[in-house]
Formats: C-alpha cells, sequence, structure tokens
C-alpha cells in the first residue's frame, strides 16, 4: 500500500521530484509511440462516398374545366284590355195607364200585373172627368192618369222578382199647393234612394234619375200643403203620368 504524505518545501523531496519528472516524460514518449502506430495515414484510407439519388415523381394532374352557357329568353306578354261602356236603356216600360185590360172609360183600380207591377193604392182616373184639378194638369198621355186614393202611401212592386231602374215620373198635386212628396227606392228591403219635393196644382213636375238601379219596391208618399181656392176637393191625393222603368237594371 502506497501513501502520499506530502510535506510543503521539504529539501529532501527533491530527488523524487526529479524522478518523477523523467519517468513521466519516458510513458509519455512511449503512449506517442504506439499512437502513431495506431494511427492511420488518411492518405492511405479509402474514401467512401454515398451517392443519394432523389427520385421526384412528378405527378402532372390535367383538369378540364367545363362552361355551361345558359341563354334565358323573357318573354313579352302584352295583356290588352278593352273596356266597354254599356248605357242602360231608357224607359223601357212606359206605364200611361191608358192600356189597362177591361178599364173603365172613367176611373178603377190599377190591378196586380199590370206592366209586370203590382200596385197598391193606385187608381186610374179619366182626367177629362176633373176639369179643374191638378188630374187635368198632369195629363201628358190622354185620358188616364194614376193617382192615390185618399192620400194613401202608394206602393209599386215588381211583379215577377226583377229588378228594374227607374227611370222618371210626372207628378202635380190634386187640390193642394206646396204639397210635399215624396220617394222611396227600395232594393232587398233597404232604402237605396230617398227625395222630397214641392207640388202645386198649376204645375208638373217631371221627376228624374239616371243612376236608380235594381230597385225591386217604390213609394210615392204625399203630405201637407195649402188646400187651393175654388177646387172641388182639398184632400193630399197627387197625379202621376207616364212612370218609366227599365227591367233588368
Amino acid at each position: 500500500m502506497i501513501k502520499y504524505n506530502l510535506r510543503c518545501c521539504c529539501p529532501c523531496s527533491t530527488p523524487v521530484i526529479i524522478g518523477f519528472v523523467i519517468g513521466s516524460l519516458l510513458a509519455g514518449i512511449a503512449l506517442a509511440t504506439v499512437l502513431s502506430m495506431y494511427l492511420v495515414d488518411s492518405s492511405k484510407t479509402k474514401s467512401l462516398s454515398t451517392n443519394v439519388t432523389t427520385v421526384t415523381t412528378s405527378t402532372s394532374t390535367t383538369g378540364t374545366t367545363t362552361t355551361a352557357t345558359t341563354t334565358t329568353t323573357t318573354s313579352a306578354t302584352t295583356t290588352t284590355t278593352t273596356s266597354t261602356t254599356t248605357t242602360a236603356p231608357y224607359c223601357t216600360t212606359r206605364v200611361t195607364f191608358d192600356d189597362i185590360s177591361g178599364q173603365s172609360s172613367t176611373s178603377g183600380i190599377v190591378p196586380n200585373g199590370y206592366k209586370n207591377l203590382n200596385w197598391t193604392n193606385v187608381m186610374y182616373l179619366n182626367a177629362s172627368t176633373m176639369p179643374t184639378s191638378g188630374y187635368q194638369t198632369i195629363t201628358t198621355s190622354p185620358p188616364f192618369v194614376g193617382y192615390n186614393p185618399g192620400g194613401a202611401t202608394v206602393m209599386i212592386t215588381t211583379a215577377n222578382g226583377t229588378k228594374f231602374a227607374f227611370n222618371s215620373v210626372v207628378v202635380s198635386s190634386a187640390w193642394r199647393d206646396n204639397l210635399t212628396w215624396s220617394i222611396y227606392g227600395f232594393r232587398a228591403g233597404t232604402n237605396v234612394v230617398a227625395g222630397s219635393f214641392s207640388m202645386s196644382v198649376l204645375n208638373k213636375t217631371i221627376i228624374s234619375c239616371g243612376a236608380c238601379s235594381n230597385w225591386d219596391t217604390i213609394y210615392f208618399i204625399s203630405s201637407g200643403g195649402t188646400p187651393r181656392a175654388g177646387l172641388a176637393e182639398n184632400g193630399t191625393e197627387f197625379a202621376f203620368d207616364d212612370l218609366c222603368i227599365s227591367f233588368g237594371y
């Protein structure tokens, strides 16, 4: 067993140190010789070259582009609207009270069905039998006129259900001046037209309407007025003639 006792600056240690240095040098020379024998001269070493060939496979993709062309054809349609104006006929049925079947030569009741109408509180009268009265004034188509006996309300309706247009009527007060005379037009129970007018004994009044259509009932009502002096009677009767209507309008 080897033990190293190190003493600092001891004069007796110098030979040992020299011997140790010489030994080290000899050992280094020997090691260098061995290494020189082991190392191979690089000039005699065969260098291996590894060639790496890289093969690049090129894939060619051919794309076919199809272009679709759509042609849109716009067809223009021309619509022609023809406006037709139909003018309703005027007075296709004229009521004169002169052509009642089996009528009396003086007066009588206007029967239902006359002129395809039904009549309530309407009588016919030969105006020549009442020369001093409104009956004479009103006469348009002699000799007969219609009137409301006793001043009763007149109702005229369609006899066969066919609607009609009211076109016109000629009216006069029989005995009073300033008599209030009113007309009411009905359709299926609804009052669609109403009007009131002042009548006198010596003048006849024409009542007309250009748009009174599709009626089924007419009312004539009279009231008021002042009795005209010198006449035989003084009631609220009125006379009417030439009632014009048009069926189907």
